[in-house]
């Protein structure tokens, strides 16, 4: 189909009945439009070689033509200052955005490149049962956090919002000055009295690599599964959100192994041994508060479940 205009003269007529261009618009949804283009290119994605080649090449020079088009357009509106004016507001519009973006014609937004730098540091705050929540942005130059889980409230919580969470988002936005915490209790860095080691994910130093031990899909959601790791045995736990948490394979209170303790529906596990219970989601020990699991750093890429491996 020829998508060049047949007529140069041709004017934009008024749709029928009461409703107006930007309410038409307004009818359609954007994440189900991208839900069906993700779902066309897993299609495309069992197909051979050959065939995903013609069409990325067709994908690609449409892509240049609406490319070279939208600069024409934005550089006419640019020249006058009113029209600049509707020009800066409909790049508001959510569509139009979308795709501006994809072609590369407009940054990342603040709040994007933080989110996106958060997600960088979450697997290693998972890793030790703990995240962060992006709170506010205050435009122009402050952000509030939340921290999350076994992050809340520790001892090390300084260190982490500090070494890792702030640098993430200091490098990804160079803008942004100021960084608070919605959380009341952020403690400095110490080791706590009642024995009990907290250590911050970005405390740990050395190089290390992920390993990739199983598919997510051998690890049904609410169930543990054990797994060798070199020379440690390992329990994972997938929870109702999908989260995947991963300990020593080893209880708290003598160490012997918990795989085959049951697990209720507020995913606390009872060792089979002597019956200590421990929350999944945290590591924390419900039986004896001095105790916990011993946790290692785990996360999920490309549908594999993976662990740092230290070297």
């Amino acid at each position: 189909m020829d998508a060049r205009p047949q007529n140069a003269n041709t004017s934009l007529s008024e749709p029928s009945g009461q409703a107006r261009v930007g309410e038409m618009i307004d009818c359609r949804d954007l994440d189900v439009d991208l839900a069906q283009i993700g779902s066309l290119e897993k299609v495309l994605d069992g197909w051979d070689e050959t065939q995903k080649r013609t069409v990325n090449a067709l994908l690609n020079a449409w892509e240049d033509v609406y490319r070279e088009a939208f600069r024409r357009l934005i550089r006419s509106l640019r020249e006058n200052p009113e029209t600049l004016v509707v020009l800066r507001g409909a790049a508001q519009d959510p569509y139009l955005y979308a795709v501006l973006r994809s072609l590369g014609l407009v940054k990342a937004s603040l709040q994007e490149r933080i989110e996106s730098a958060l997600d960088g540091v979450r697997p290693s705050l998972e890793g030790h049962g703990g995240n962060v929540e992006l709170v506010e942005v205050r435009p122009p130059d402050t952000v509030v956090l939340r921290l999350l889980g076994s992050c809340h409230g520790c001892p090390s919580s300084s260190l982490t919002l500090s070494e890792g969470v702030e640098r993430a988002i200091r490098e990804a936005c160079p803008e942004i000055v100021h960084i608070e915490t919605a959380n009341q209790n952020i403690t400095k860095t110490a080791e706590p009295s009642s024995g009990i080691q907290y250590i911050s994910p970005f405390a740990i130093t050395g190089r290390h690599r992920w390993v990739s031990l199983f598919p997510l899909s051998d690890l049904p959601v609410r169930q543990t599964i054990s797994r060798e790791f070199g020379r440690e045995s390992l329990i994972f736990w997938r929870n109702k959100q999908d989260v995947v948490r991963c300990y020593r394979n080893a209880c708290g209170h003598l160490g012997l192994p918990l795989d085959g303790g049951d697990v209720n529906r507020d995913g606390v596990l009872t060792c089979p041994a002597h019956g200590f219970r421990f929350h999944l989601d945290s590591g924390e020990c419900l039986t004896v508060p001095e105790i916990q699991l011993d946790v290692r750093a785990v996360r999920v890429l490309n549908g594999m479940v993976q662990v740092r491996k230290e070297d």
